[in-house]
């Protein structure tokens, strides 16, 4: 269910009786969302004095044009809606021709509908939602600018553009995540008032520079987001900015700062729907394993994983399981955790999420080794190979996990030496100029 233009109007003129279960939704619905952004858009040229400027008749024009823009808007998402539900069948790899086969003229209700489906598909398929961007990004270009008021074009193509940086950076190929980040403003740019959705592009290219070691510009763009925001006057995706602050933080090992940040958030801008929710009930969890404190993470992290199953978020629900094996691996629950990690990894794989599947198996190693469990081992560390393989990953990756391989065959693996090869390996998509070395001395 979507609200209409006029609910959602009279929400961002601050008049509506349901703004809170509006804001509830919004939270969560992109097309709403975006919705909400135009009309905050359309409100801020109406308050222009040149547009009051014109000759009477003008504003009414103005007016009578977006109404009638706002028909043919619904008629192209009814229509693509239906498009949709009859192309998104069988194998991602068949979309694009059915799409193409269709015979279906390109619209802007079509690449509205896309950039929905693609939100929902990243929950269960990270390459579904890849696919689905990339159509996006092909039907946005396919578009007639004349056939649109204004800049309406441009800024479909920038947040096509966007998501797809955003799913690109959701499968670890951070590299083109930036360069379609910076494709996006290029466009946003060329349109009318982009503060705002500069703001959310800011929140994308931040999460892609965070986790390429690019900290400090992570921060400063955070920060500016959340500005603007504040600006705007939009508390949820203010509370949005502060926990990819909190992760940022996180990821440069100051864990302490980003629990205090999460913490807050959960006191003061508790999330609005159920997911944002329990992604921060996985984060804070996530602190407390890493501080020592798995009792806690524990309490946390139960919760996330049938919450995330309810809701059929099948990626979230195995991070928050890989989790779960971690914490129990901390609380020296060893044996609890080994079916909770070789569950987890299985998801991965399916998930076609190699990395992490990855880094699940050789936590999964680690802890068979801590039991005395060494027979299954060498097949897992052939397993890896085997996927990082397929893949295509860095070589430095299989040098790390050939070394491994060796040290299992000689019989000198260790989880200390399965910690060494983690750690390097999480290290990787920094694509920093290194050569992976084995562990000092004395650290077996």
């Amino acid at each position: 269910m979507h609200y209409d233009d006029q609910a959602l109007f009279e929400y961002v003129e601050g008049t509506s009786s349901i703004s809170s279960a509006i804001e509830s939704h919004v939270s969560s619905c992109e097309r709403c969302s975006a919705e909400v952004g135009e009309q905050r858009e359309m409100i801020a040229h109406l308050s222009s004095s040149e547009v009051w400027a014109e000759t009477p008749a003008a504003p009414r024009k103005f007016v009578l044009d977006v109404a009638a823009f706002a028909e043919q808007a619904r008629k192209e998402e009814q229509d693509a809606a239906a498009l949709c539900d009859r192309i998104f069948i069988g194998p991602a790899a068949w979309w694009p021709q059915r799409l193409r086969q269709s015979g279906s003229a390109p619209t802007a209700g079509l690449v509205k509908e896309l950039l929905e489906r693609s939100v929902s598909a990243g929950n269960s398929s990270p390459a579904n939602a890849l696919q689905i961007t990339a159509l996006a990004i092909e039907t946005a270009n396919a578009l007639d600018v004349a056939c649109y008021p204004c800049d309406y074009v441009i800024k479909l193509r920038a947040q096509a553009n966007r998501d797809h940086a955003y799913a690109l950076s959701f499968v670890g190929r951070y590299p083109e995540a930036l360069e379609f980040t910076d494709r996006a403003k290029r466009l946003f740019d060329q349109t009318p008032l982009p503060d705002y959705d500069l703001a959310r592009l800011a929140l994308v290219k931040a999460s892609i520079l965070r986790l390429i070691e690019r900290v400090d510009e992570a921060l400063v763009l955070i920060q500016e987001a959340a500005a603007t925001f504040r600006r705007f006057g939009d508390k949820t995706r203010q509370a949005v900015a502060l926990m990819t602050e909190a992760s940022t933080h996180y990821l440069r090992n100051d864990v302490e700062k980003a629990l205090a940040i999460w913490k807050e958030v959960e006191q003061s801008y508790p999330p609005a729907d159920e997911l944002s929710s329990i992604r921060l009930a996985h984060n804070i969890a996530l602190c407390y394993s890493d501080l020592g404190r798995p009792e806690h993470a524990i309490q946390y992290i139960v919760r996330c994983i049938d919450e995330y199953a309810m809701l059929g978020v099948e990626t979230e629900r195995t991070r928050s399981r890989w989790l779960l094996g971690h914490a129990l691996a901390a609380c020296g629950k060893f044996q609890d955790a080994v079916p909770i990690l070789r569950q987890t990894w299985r998801e991965f794989e399916q998930l076609e999420m190699i990395a992490d599947a990855g880094l699940v198996a050789l936590e999964l190693t680690e802890t068979l080794l801590v039991l005395g469990q060494n027979d299954e081992v060498p097949a897992i560390c052939r397993d890896i190979i085997g996927q990082f393989t397929r893949a295509g990953m860095a070589s430095r990756a299989m040098t790390a996990l050939s070394f491994l391989r060796e040290a299992v065959a000689m019989g000198q693996a260790t989880p200390s030496l399965v910690q060494h090869v983690s750690a390097f390996l999480r290290k990787l998509p920094a694509e920093q100029p290194r050569l992976f070395a084995p562990p000092p001395a004395g650290l077996e």
